[in-house]
């Protein structure tokens, strides 16, 4: 896949180590400060976020600036394409860097714009100050938690990670991807059958705990919808598409597990949600884009299920948000309105 070595592009890739993938740490993975918090909607169009559609840690940055209400301040681009020098910053042809007079191709320019002796991975989602001319964070967690603490005066102003269940929520988070969005990627890049092995018993034994878990709660934290479910959800989505079958998770698909197949589909059906999701992207990427991997570019054909059927999880109990004065409230998600 490669990397940038000392601000220069280098086909090497530091991403196995006896066998295993390891994710390796980020130089832009630190907290966002409450000043850029402040500055997302008081200065409209400074941050910009780079995301991919097919990448799920992408996918929870653009959830949160969806369903926080930014859409409107802080503008986002996709990046995308076939894999020649890292992401590809629009499809291959020239992008204009936010705030610059700049051009670049590849995404490791963007990098190396903000620290031009960057070693490291080249990764989204990225979170651009087009005012410094920086990275602000290229990790989702830190852009969901930015995101999320942004007051929305325009709606019902709710947090995903409410005081009363932050130390539970960071747990399960961490569980989670240790245990499966990780994992996956584990299975998947694995070369040696003791890496795949333990993965893949990570990413089931994860799985079946979650459809224990949700046989009688609605979301993961019981009625009240939490970042823990929208950090979980992108992974769901390639469940059945990518890790089954391209990342070998073959033991079961979503669709076996009775409960967390209609807990996703709950989560789908949310406003906003389904334009987040772009199937096509997700097996362009794993199938086409990355030509070393599948020579001959061959797209595998999508399985057949249908995320938009009845998921009828609503009889487990209304949804419930938390605002940010500690009560919760109930809502319908189809429409995502307060009652």
């Amino acid at each position: 896949m490669g990397m940038v070595i000392d601000g220069q592009w280098s086909d090497e890739d530091r991403i196995i180590e006896d066998g295993a993938f390891k994710r390796a740490p980020s130089l832009f993975d630190l907290e966002i400060p409450r000043e850029v918090v402040n500055a997302l909607r008081n200065e409209s169009g400074r941050y910009h976020l780079i995301a991919s559609m097919s990448c799920p840690w992408s996918q929870r940055a653009i959830l949160a600036r969806q369903l926080k209400g930014l859409v409107a301040d802080v503008p986002l681009h996709l990046a995308g394409g076939e894999r020649i020098e890292g992401y590809p910053a629009n499809g291959g042809d020239p992008w204009r860097v936010p705030g610059t007079d700049r051009d670049v191709v590849h995404l490791h320019e963007l990098y190396t714009l903000s620290l031009p002796d960057y070693t490291g991975r080249v990764t989204v989602p990225i979170l651009w100050d087009s005012q410094t001319l920086r990275i602000v964070s290229n990790e989702s967690a830190r852009i969901m938690r930015a995101f999320d603490a942004s007051p929305d005066p325009n709606s019902l102003d709710y947090t995903l990670v409410p005081d009363a269940l932050s130390v539970a929520i960071d747990r399960l988070n961490l569980q989670l991807h240790d245990g499966l969005s990780n994992a996956a990627y584990r299975a998947g890049f694995a070369e040696s059958q003791a890496a795949y092995d333990t993965a893949v018993r990570d990413v089931f034994k994860t799985l079946d705990g979650l459809e224990t878990r949700l046989a009688s709660q609605r979301f993961l934290h019981g009625p009240v919808i939490t970042e823990s479910d929208w950090r979980l959800f992108p992974t769901l989505v390639r469940f059945d598409i990518i890790y089954y079958l391209f990342s070998r998770c073959t033991l079961r698909r979503l669709v076996d597990y009775p409960h967390l197949w209609a807990y996703a589909r709950d989560l789908f059906s949310w406003p906003g949600v389904a334009d987040t999701v772009d199937f096509d992207a997700i097996r362009r990427a794993a199938y086409v884009d990355h030509p070393e991997t599948n020579p001959f570019g061959i797209l595998a054909i999508a399985p057949d299920i249908d995320w938009r059927a009845p998921h009828t999880r609503a009889q487990l109990g209304p949804a419930l948000v938390a605002t940010r004065t500690g009560d919760y409230r109930t809502v319908e998600p189809v429409k995502r309105t307060a009652i």
